[in-house]
């Protein structure tokens, strides 16, 4: 028969992908901790057997110091070349002259050994010399940033203390060389620079006065004066436009006075004109000197010409007269003459005004153009001196600069020389002394451990996936459909185990009836539902419920859900509508088989109104009884054995139309009881009062009790469990059973990662309504 529609397989994205290999990881956990304890166990014999050999390293540096370096090696020192003096360095310490020495100091052989057999020839000695630059951080890499100017010298050896002794005279030694190295460098260096300091000097006092000499010669064609000369230029070129503009106004003015004056005297007509004012008022210094003539009769009069205000009077009348004289002419302050027009005496003095300032503005227009005259000439003669100038200067700036190049050099040295002297001083410094090693380096323990934990850890993996294939299991629905072609997957339940630990959210703890709709499946029933009675009450708590009921105790989990599916499905199963016998049965114990007989069988008769009844017909191992919420005497086995009520051997579900029917006591020969013939007694009653007769068998393989139920049923529900169940068990338990019924698989204990992401997606948003 063909479902309306299946579970569908979804490709698993790389998150499930890693889930499921941490699965695999836990279903073999003791293999992979096996192999980790083997490769451990193998690298700490091997530490323990390997021939240790001990390491002292020198730290050599390179002393920052000037003077004769700068003047004798100064390319030499620069970062960039540093690489390849250590290259010569290497080569140098690594050379047969320079450890021949070193043996023969130690009392090594040459062609043979040593009293205590540690090392053989200078060449053994260059093996297991290492010379190598000095990092701050060794794993750091060699970034300029973790570079020093220095190199480490390193020796090999089973004996720490002759590690350390050879490290020890091979830093020694090359100091030693290069200290020798260096006083020949420093012979004579300093006579060369005081010579050559000595010669500079007189040239720079010969060029200091040439230059002195020509900046005298040409002061104000220098080229610094140049833009001063530019600006002075403009301003003088400005002022000279200004004065012709001011010389020309006062011009016209001038001969707008003079016509004014001839007409005023020849037809008496004011004229008008530009600037000329029309103040009809006496100039006030007549009236002024009228008032002092008056004041001086008056005082003639009463005192002598010597009293002093007399004297005074004088002065004030003379000064006055001085003015108008200016002003209006001699004969305007004649006492007999008649005095000026006011008009006319206005202007003549505006007559005499603009004479002065047309004078004036004349003699300013001659020495500015004197003094443009004199800056275009220092403006053409720049650029030659300018070129003189620079040509002198050019070589007293270099000039200059050697000789304080030089003089830096000279004064650097004799420090340096200084110190030498005292304190023998070299260019290379031993920061670090080699000391005795206190551990191997060979074999490095922690490498050799990490090495065996990771050997540990792909092996432990290895193996574990060699079992899992090997030993294959069902992992997901997609393997029911493709590795069993008959039977067909009824629904795919998943892993409920971790309900318990959030069993506190909301949402989950609800026992009322959740309606479903019906698939458009329309049911006969032998007897109307009866209505659901009221919840639970407050006894049955959390701890009195199994803990398998998932349909019960978390009806909007995604595993009730499942049951659910399967429920609808069962039913379109049942295409006459007529009371169906199902026999739920597993390959081997413990794959679910009781758990889906339970939440099968409450979700039927909850969800979708069928009676239900729940047979346990597992006589070695009846778990239905668990469930009982009201305690019954009878059983299964009392009810064939006797003629006993069916009644009495069940007992109902408090909120649902479902009843339970325990096994009773166990029995020893349930197949030989099976085959009696009561059992088709019992069913036929139970096919008048029910819609559907759930079955708990017991597993396929271990007892032949499965042969005889499947006689007696209308449809077979075979539970699988995921991740344990091997696939040849399956395959072995449908070969065994040989069934003329249809077989369906339910797919218990399903992970997270298996299952079909629309349908965790459904899942999620579906409590979150809930909530």
């Amino acid at each position: 028969m063909q479902y309306p529609e299946s579970v569908a397989s979804v490709e698993q994205t790389g998150m499930a992908t890693v889930r499921e290999y941490a699965l695999i990881a836990s279903r073999n956990r003791w293999i992979i901790v096996g192999a980790i304890a083997l490769s451990l166990t193998l690298a700490w014999g091997y530490l323990l057997i390997a021939t240790k050999y001990y390491q002292s390293n020198t730290l050599i540096v390179v002393e920052d110091r000037k003077g004769i370096d700068e003047v004798i090696k100064s390319d030499e020192d620069s970062e960039k070349h540093f690489e390849k003096r250590l290259f010569l360095i290497q080569k140098h310490i690594t050379s047969e002259d320079f450890l021949g020495s070193i043996a023969k100091e130690l009392s090594v052989q040459g062609n043979g050994s040593d009293e205590q057999g540690h090392v053989v020839g200078w060449g053994e000695i260059a093996y297991s010399t290492k010379v190598e630059r000095a990092m701050i951080d060794p794993a750091g890499g060699k970034s300029s940033q973790n570079l020093v100017d220095g190199f480490v010298v390193s020796f090999l050896h089973e004996d720490p203390k002759t590690a350390m002794q050879v490290a020890a005279r091979i830093a020694d030694k090359f100091i030693e060389e290069n200290n020798q190295e260096r006083e020949k460098e420093i012979e004579g260096t300093g006579e060369f620079l005081d010579e050559e300091l000595r010669t500079l000097k007189r040239e720079l006092e010969k060029r200091e006065e040439s230059i002195s000499q020509f900046k005298k010669a040409h002061l104000g064609d220098l080229p610094q004066q140049a833009d001063t000369n530019f600006r002075a230029l403009d301003r003088v070129e400005a002022e000279i436009t200004n004065s012709t503009e001011s010389l020309q106004r006062h011009s016209d003015k001038l001969d707008a006075l003079h016509q004014a004056v001839q007409q005023y005297r020849t037809s008496g007509q004011q004229g008008f004109g530009p600037g000329i004012t029309r103040s009809m008022e006496p100039d006030p210094l007549f009236r002024h000197l009228k008032e002092l003539r008056e004041k001086l009769v008056k005082l003639r009069a009463e005192f002598w010409d010597g009293y002093p205000e007399i004297i005074i009077t004088k002065e004030e009348i003379r000064q006055t007269e001085e003015e108008l004289t200016n002003l209006y002419g001699r004969d305007a302050i004649r006492p007999d003459k008649t005095p000026l027009d006011p008009y006319l005496q206005d202007l003549l003095k505006q007559q005499n005004e603009e004479r002065t300032e047309i004078a004036l503005l004349r003699q300013r227009l001659d020495q500015l153009r004197t003094t443009k005259r004199d800056l275009e000439k220092r403006l053409e003669r720049s650029p030659s001196v300018e070129q003189e100038l620079l040509v002198l200067e050019r070589d007293y700036n270099n000039m200059k600069t050697n000789y304080a190049m030089l003089l830096d050099k000279r004064l650097h040295t004799r420090v340096e020389e200084h110190v030498d002297k005292q304190k023998k001083g070299g260019k290379y410094r031993i920061v670090d002394r080699a000391k005795l090693p206190d551990s191997p380096v060979i074999p490095n323990s922690a490498r050799v451990l990490v090495v065996g934990f990771l050997f540990g850890c792909v092996l432990g993996a290895g193996m574990s996936v060699v079992r899992e294939r090997l030993t294959p299991q069902f992992r997901g629905p997609e393997d029911i459909e493709l590795l069993l072609a008959g039977p067909r997957l009824l629904a795919a339940i998943p892993d409920f185990s971790l309900l318990w630990r959030t069993g506190g959210d909301p949402g989950y703890f609800r026992n009322n009836a959740l309606p479903r709709p019906s698939l458009g499946v329309t049911m006969r029933s032998h007897s109307e539902a009866e209505p659901n009675k009221q919840p639970l009450t407050a006894r049955s708590n959390l701890h009195e419920i199994d803990r398998r009921f998932v349909a019960k105790m978390f009806p909007r989990s995604m595993a009730a859900e499942q049951y659910r599916v399967a429920a609808a499905r069962l039913q379109l199963l049942n295409t006459t509508g007529a009371p169906m016998v199902a026999a739920v049965t597993s390959a081997i114990k413990g794959e679910g088989k009781t758990t889906t007989v339970i939440n099968l069988g409450y979700t039927l008769s909850r969800d979708f109104g069928r009676r239900v009844l729940l047979l346990d017909c597992d006589f070695v191992f009846p778990e239905l009884a668990a469930f009982l919420e009201t305690p019954v005497k009878h059983g299964l086995v009392d009810c064939l054995r006797s003629d006993i009520p069916l009644q009495q051997a069940m007992s109902p579900f408090a909120d649902v139309p479902c009843w339970v029917m325990p096994a009773g006591e166990s029995v020893v020969n349930s197949t030989e009881l099976l085959r009696a013939g009561q059992l088709d007694r019992v069913l036929s009653q139970l096919r008048e009062e029910f819609d559907y007769i759930l079955l708990n068998a017991p597993p396929i393989l271990p007892v032949a009790t499965m042969n005889v139920l499947e006689s007696h049923c209308d449809l077979l529900l075979l539970v699988v469990r995921a991740n344990l169940t091997a696939k040849q068990a399956v395959t072995q338990a449908i070969g065994s059973l040989r069934a003329h019924r249809p077989i369906h698989v339910v797919l218990n204990g399903v992970a997270g990662n298996s299952l079909p992401s629309y349908m965790v997606e459904y899942a999620v948003s579906e409590s979150r309504v809930a909530v």
